[in-house]
This record gives C-alpha cells, structure tokens and sequence, in this order.
C-alpha cells in the first residue's frame, strides 16, 4: 500500500471530459482508491483555486472539468461532496462575489449536473491552532470546518511571493477573502508566510490532493502569467510531496517554493525530497525545461538578492522588483486599493497610486488585478545594479 507520500503522475493531454475523469480516477487508484481518504456518508469539501474567478482558459482557476471529475468520484462513492473557496483578498467575502466568481470559472454548470453542494454562505468562525509555530488561531470558512475531509484541488502555476502555488498555498482560500491581506501585513516575508501556510496545512490536514497540472501557467502567476501545457494530472495524500513533484515538472527545485522549504525545515520532508515515491507514468517525461519562473525569482549572475543583503539594506531595497501601475490599463476598479495590506496604494483621478516607500513586497496588488495593470519592476537604481552585474560578470568571464 502506498504511504502518504507517494505521489501518482498520470498523462491528461486535454480537457476532454472523458480523458480527464480517467486520468483523476487512475491517480487515485495508483494511491490505493478513494477509501484510503475518505468514508462513504461523510461530507467532502472539494476545495479547487478560486482566486478570483476567471475564464478557465486563463489558467487562474481549478478547471471545471478536474472540478468535475473530483466531485464525481467522491459522489459516486457515497460521500456528500460540497464545492467551496473564498475569492481573493480584496473581493469581498458576499454571496454576490461567490456566484460572480463561480460562474466566470464555469463551476456552476459543474454542481447542476451533478447534482452536488456549491457554497454559497458566508460564515467563518475563529479555530485555535495551539500546536503552531507562526500562528496560534486561524478564521476560516465554516464549509471547511463542516467537513468529515477535504480535498485540495489545487492549479499548478507561479507565483511572484512564495515561487509557486500549490497544494500548500492552495488552503490559503479558506481564509476569509478580506482576513487574508492582514495575513499579508502579518506575515511580510516569503519564509514566514511560508510558515503560516503550513501552519494551516497541518491544522486541517487535507486527505487528499489532486493538482490539475494538465495547462499551469507560467511567469508572472497566480494571475498575470501565461497558459503553459504540462500535461498531467498529479495525486497524493501529501501535500509538500505532491508540490516537490510540480515544482520538478515546472523546472523548479522544491527547496525554492517557500512553503515546500518551510516544511522541510520542520521535519516533515526531506530537503531534497527523496523520500517521495513516485507511481504512475514517468516524471521525466513530462518535465517542461524551459518553463518560464516568476521574474521576483530573476538573478543576475555574480549578484544575486543573498548577496546584496550582505552589501547593504539600501541596496538590496534599490535592486527589488517593485510593483508599478500602468496607467493605459488601469480602470480604476480599486481592487488593489481593497487588498492592499499597508493601504499604500490609493485611486488617484480613477487611475490607481502606489506609494513604493510604504510597500512591503507582497505582490497583493498584482496578483489581483485582472486587467494586469500592475508591473513588476526595478526602479533606475535596481536596473543600474543589473547593467553593473551584467558587465562584471562578462569581464570577468573573458579573463
């Protein structure tokens, strides 16, 4: 029988309705079949990306057809299946938001067909966390407190703060969409965000993750990157090791996902993941090698970020991306003024201002905004630093 870290990899090279539920049902199988997670009568939270809600081709979202297959095995096996996630920070946390968001990612027609729950209640409730270690209490919706089990149906794609977002990061929608920016201003580096997310992780354990890694998406995610074909459908009762596995398939070295590092520094996988046992067909095979990462993740050679913090503060700060607003797409809208946790972006005749004196780097802004008016970038100062590296790193090439 395969322990918990055992992740199966199965080829899905469409959305195909047909393709995808055999695809999602053989990865289970490879894991020993669904009684290994759950038990018939119990009520099952599936728990897909949300984000926003977006057309799935944009790859933002959970596909409605992995949706669809998750759901459909868990019905067929006797368990009541309720469909829930809470939008993004900055969108508001109504039922309003929730069937906006629903609709644009094409999960009602999932719930009318077969018949299962899609959440459309608002609660949330405080859960004491006294076992963790950035976090001692958590809020979060009631539908993943009411559930028997949860199953995480994360999307695989980048991510410009924690590398990459997957199983792990995908729990973080059962915070309450505006609780989730004060997290943000809580926790303003990579390494204790990372922290709290597993935090959550281990506070409510989901059985089973199944990642719809047949399109991710590459560059500038969760939001503003690009569709990127990978071609597979992943499955484990193991969080951090399913995400080591997407990591690989994206080019990635797990120890460069925030949350796979801060796992591994409690114990709970090894570093370099060699105690993931993987079943199915080959990872190899399936390994994108030009996939392209989030430009936060960008080094020059001989003049990484490590290094600048040991030059100076000032200098560091100079050489980060910052984001900027492109005032051409720029509607207005004020998303990012909503999820701002430093509140220092404000609307200034309908066009949105960031004042980068008071920001923390979070990449709230850009993650939600939908029109990708927020770009990442370097001031002068940071781009004089890059030319500079560039050019002692050729001299010193040619000597």
């Amino acid at each position: 029988m395969p322990d918990s870290k055992t992740v199966a990899i199965v080829s899905c090279g469409s959305y195909g309705r047909e393709e995808v539920l055999s695809a999602v049902g053989r990865a289970i199988s490879l894991l020993g079949g669904l009684e290994r997670f759950v038990s018939q009568g119990q009520r099952v939270l599936v728990k897909p990306n949300l984000l926003q809600g977006a057309d799935p081709a944009k790859c933002v979202t959970t596909h409605p057809e992995v949706v669809h297959a998750v759901a459909r095995l868990l019905r067929d096996f006797g368990c009541k299946v309720v469909i829930a996630d809470s939008p993004g920070g900055g969108t508001l946390y109504t039922e309003g938001a929730l069937r906006k968001a629903y609709a644009l990612s094409g999960w009602n027609e999932v719930v009318e067909e077969l018949g299962v729950e899609l959440n459309l209640g608002t609660g949330y409730m405080e859960v004491p966390n006294p076992q963790g270690k950035a976090l001692k209490r958590f809020l979060i919706i009631d539908p993943a407190m009411e559930a028997d089990a949860i199953v995480s149906v994360p999307k695989a794609k980048t991510h410009v703060l924690t590398t990459m977002t997957g199983a792990a990061k995908n729990l973080f929608g059962v915070i309450p969409s505006l609780e989730k920016p004060s997290m943000h201003a809580r926790y303003q580096g990579v390494a204790e965000f990372s922290e709290m997310i597993v935090d959550l992780n281990e506070l409510l354990r989901p059985r089973l993750q199944i990642m719809d890694a047949v399109m991710g998406m590459e560059g500038d995610g969760p939001n503003s990157g690009e569709p990127r074909r990978i071609g597979v459908i992943l499955a484990s009762g193991d969080y951090s090791a399913l995400d080591s596995v997407a990591a690989r398939l994206m080019s990635l070295e797990p120890m460069e996902v925030g949350t796979f590092a801060a796992a591994a520094g409690r114990g709970l996988i090894r570093p370099d993941a060699a105690d993931v046992e993987l079943v199915g067909d080959s990872l190899e095979s399936y390994v994108v090698k030009d996939f392209k990462k989030p430009k936060t993740k960008s080094r020059v050679k001989g003049f990484t970020q490590h290094r600048l913090s040991s030059v100076g503060a000032s200098l560091a700060k100079a050489y980060s991306l910052k984001p900027f607003v492109n005032r051409e797409r720029c509607n207005g809208c004020g998303q990012c003024v909503r999820i701002c946790p430093k509140k220092s972006i404000v609307l200034s005749k309908e066009k949105a201002r960031i004042y980068t004196d008071q920001c923390i780097r979070c990449f709230c802004c850009h993650e939600m905004c939908d029109s990708r008016a927020i770009e990442l970038k370097r001031s002068m100062a940071g781009r004089a630093i890059v030319r500079l590296a560039e050019r002692r790193s050729k001299a010193s090439e040619g000597k």
